[in-house]
């Protein structure tokens, strides 16, 4: 102790030894507050460390990789707004677009991986993936109602990478008018006997104040004729619409066979001014093929088939078969052909090979040649869905 400190201190009646815990308690407490001051130190560095990582995740580089805690991993929870977007009532002309809000309410980060769309709905390429605890983010989604008509919901399923929420589905709702409504979709004729006619009626509605048919068209015109008459206005499901009707006619000189034409009408609305449709009739004559159409089912890329039809007289007349033959990649084949009885009344096809090609909607007609006056050719449609595996 300095000399003028021991001199305050007898002035005040202090020795040394008594004077030894007042500093030994002051040295304790400096001691102390070093530590405090080092502690918080250490506490801001490791504050400072973790805002770094996460702005670290928010800009991810193959550089520096963030450093994820594996606490965290797989704990985002995806908590949408509301699941159901409802457009209302649209017309069948342009896409809409509808937003759905979400969140990230878990403990960790959270990534959409996958988003699966169903027919008519399309949902752009999502320009972020993954998003921290409470972030929240968009999800548009475009809906084409074109082709399409009534009350339509469709569903979209979004996955994610969390425990929790793995996946879930959002709704798109819709009630689609269309601009020119055609009922029936397609027209089926009954049989109809070589010689005798037949005729169907589609109905064509318009929303215009002067909506009417201008002009309808077959694509086969030697077997069908069209008509066209406008009704005026009309009730069609509550709605007060302007009705034309076209009227398809198959000829009483169609030869016999499996006849199917396309329908182009035009209207005079702007909107819509092409609509179309289809007739299908199957005209009897003499000759007549059982099965009436080639079933092929469901088959795989390398599977093996044969397949028999009859070809015959109803009124037992001898005839010929020259040729037998089909167009298509999906399917190796042989066709053989040969009488089913003395007279050759009957012949009997049959058609062997293997499934080369995936065609989910195959469809191909088979064509038959034969000697038979207005009969000389005849076909048949072959069906199936021929699927990669």
């Amino acid at each position: 102790m300095g000399d003028e400190k021991r001199k305050r201190c007898q002035r005040l009646g202090l020795s040394s030894r008594a004077l030894r815990p007042i500093r030994e308690a002051v040295e304790m407490n400096m001691h102390r507050t070093t530590l405090l001051t080092l502690g918080l130190g250490l506490i801001a560095g490791s504050a400072s460390m973790g805002h770094a990582q996460a702005l670290d995740r928010n800009d991810l580089s193959p550089e520096a990789p963030a450093v994820m805690n594996p606490s965290v991993k797989n704990k985002g929870i995806l908590v949408m707004s509301s699941k159901t977007q409802d457009a209302g009532e649209i017309l069948d002309l342009e896409d809409v677009d509808l937003t759905y809000l979400f969140r990230n309410t878990g403990a960790g980060p959270l990534t959409i991986t996958q988003v699966k769309t169903t027919c008519g709905c399309t949902v752009p390429e999502l320009e972020k993936k993954t998003y921290m605890p409470g972030e929240s983010g968009t999800l548009n989604v475009k809906f084409d109602p074109r082709g399409k008509a009534g009350a339509i919901a469709r569903n979209i399923t979004i996955f994610t990478d969390s425990d929790s929420t793995p996946s879930e589905t959002i709704i798109v709702r819709a009630l689609v008018k269309p601009v020119v409504v055609i009922e029936p979709k397609v027209v089926p004729f009954e049989a109809i006997q070589k010689g005798n006619s037949a005729t169907k009626e589609f109905k064509i509605y318009g929303r215009t104040d002067d909506f009417k048919v201008t002009r309808a068209t077959a694509s086969d015109p030697d077997v069908f004729d069209i008509e066209i008459e406008d009704m005026g206005e009309a009730e069609y499901r509550g709605e007060n619409l302007r009705l034309s009707i076209v009227r398809v006619t198959v000829k009483d000189n169609a030869r016999p066979d499996n006849h199917r034409t396309d329908i182009t009408i035009r209207t005079n609305d702007e909107r819509k001014p092409i609509v179309t449709t289809t007739a299908i009739a199957r005209v009897l004559g003499d000759l007549k093929i059982d099965p009436v159409r080639v079933t092929m089912g469901r088959m795989v890329v390398g599977d093996a088939f044969e397949k028999e039809f009859v070809v015959g007289s109803k009124s037992g007349t001898a005839f010929n078969i020259k040729s037998v033959g089909l167009s298509t990649i999906a399917l190796e084949h042989e066709i053989s052909y040969e009488p089913a009885n003395e007279e050759k009344s009957e012949w009997r096809v049959k058609i062997t090979g293997t499934v080369t090609h995936p065609a989910p909607r195959f469809n191909t007609p088979i064509l038959i040649t034969t000697d038979v006056e207005d009969e000389s050719e005849l076909t048949v449609q072959m069906y199936g869905q021929l699927r990669a595996e």
